[in-house]
């Protein structure tokens, strides 16, 4: 079909308008802008090169603290928090050589939070039993067989007692089996995969027994396995999922809220993150791929803008930032990130609730690799309610 002149200039126009001011009627959308919900409170010193952050009530008044492992200090860093958003000075506990992990629960059953280290120098786990007011005492070492990297807890053999994994640099799994009182005995060894990177546990299959994902960050890998529990405290061997390249953690998030588990990993080489929905019996469909910034380390999900829809937080320590990705409900975000800037070497994080039992956003607590210190971002909306 052909115009006159006349017509054909102005259908020209009206569509060169479209691409410059959008005109009512026109079909390219306004650019997306992510919300700013997050701001850079303060920060506090930490012992040298902390790797690892978790956040516990460990002097049981109602405030959330939060303890560092510091990898080239051998020491744990713990902060008591004031309920406010800001943190005590550091109290430093002499722990092992290299500590590079660590996990927080109650591994005695006395209501005080303990902490399981993985120890990467001296090739040991090291249990500190909490008591309740902030200390922590020396418990036992256990020895595991090379270079453990990352640890995490869950009753494997159903007898509700907490249990142990620890991903060992040298292509391997050691499972330490607790008796309910802080004690552990040495369970399977599995060799399989490529140079594990990080290890988390939830029940994929929805069989009430806990699963295992394992990421393998070497280059005849670059995979997360996934790890099926029996429920007495063996694995079938696992299936793996390709991922981007040197994928360095795993974390599990309810992406598009269908009731099942899936996936997030951070690939440390290709500046992306991986989204794997979960089928429900284990299995998983083939990864979402979305992008951040540049050398994304950790990354953990959390709902920050109140959609009910699970955003995800990484952490970048070649651009030296903190990047919160919006989730569409479908296991991809929305694009671009919000970017924070924060200190030197941002390495892990760990949301944040302040207090709990009061009403709040989530904030995010930040460990810097290179500046020897914790950031902490608090939420915008951070909303306090009154105490009864």
């Amino acid at each position: 079909m052909s115009f006159p002149p006349l017509v054909a200039g102005n259908i020209l126009r009206v569509l060169t308008l479209c691409g410059i001011v959008l005109l009512p009627g026109c079909s390219p959308k306004d650019p997306y802008v992510p919300p700013d919900l997050l701001y850079l409170f303060a920060s506090y010193d930490v012992g040298k090169n902390p790797t690892a952050i978790k956040a516990g009530d460990f002097n049981q008044d109602g405030f959330s603290d939060l303890v560092t492992s510091n990898i080239s200090a051998n020491s744990l860093s713990l902060l008591l928090g004031n309920g406010d958003g800001s943190f005590q000075a550091q109290v430093s506990i002499r722990v092992c050589k290299e500590p590079r992990n660590l996990a927080v629960q109650d591994f005695t059953g006395d209501g005080h939070e303990d902490l399981a280290i993985a120890c990467s120098g001296s090739n040991q786990v090291a249990i500190f039993t909490g008591q309740g007011s902030g200390r922590f005492e020396k418990d036992a070492l256990y020895p595991v067989h090379r270079t453990p990297v990352s640890i995490a807890s869950g009753d494997f053999n159903s007898d509700r007692h907490l249990d142990l994994v620890v991903a060992l640099r040298n292509d391997k799994l050691q499972l330490l089996f607790g008796n309910g009182k802080g004690k552990f005995g040495i369970g399977p060894l599995y060799e399989y995969g490529d140079t594990p990177t990080s290890v988390t546990t939830a029940d994929f299959n929805q069989d009430g027994h806990l699963d295992m994902a394992v990421t393998n960050g070497g280059p005849m890998s670059n995979a997360v396995s996934i790890w099926l529990g029996q429920g007495d405290g063996t694995f079938l061997l696992p299936t793996d999922y390709r991922t981007g390249k040197r994928p360095l953690s795993v974390s599990f998030a309810d992406f598009n809220n269908d009731g099942v588990w899936d996936l997030l990993v951070v690939n440390g080489q290709m500046n992306t993150v991986t989204v794997f929905l979960g089928n429900g019996d284990g299995t998983f469909q083939e990864g979402i791929d979305s992008g951040g910034d540049a050398g994304p380390m950790h990354g953990l999900a959390q709902d920050f803008d109140g959609d009910d829809i699970a955003d995800a937080a990484i952490v970048n320590i070649q651009s030296g930032s903190l990047s919160v990705l919006f989730g569409k409900g479908d296991g991809s975000f929305y694009y671009p990130p919000r970017q924070y800037r924060t200190p030197r070497g941002p390495f892990a994080l760990t949301t944040l609730i302040v207090a709990r039992g009061r009403d709040e956003e989530p904030g995010l607590a930040v460990v810097n690799n290179s500046e020897n210190s914790v950031s902490i971002f608090l939420h915008h909306g951070l909303k306090f309610r009154e105490q009864s």
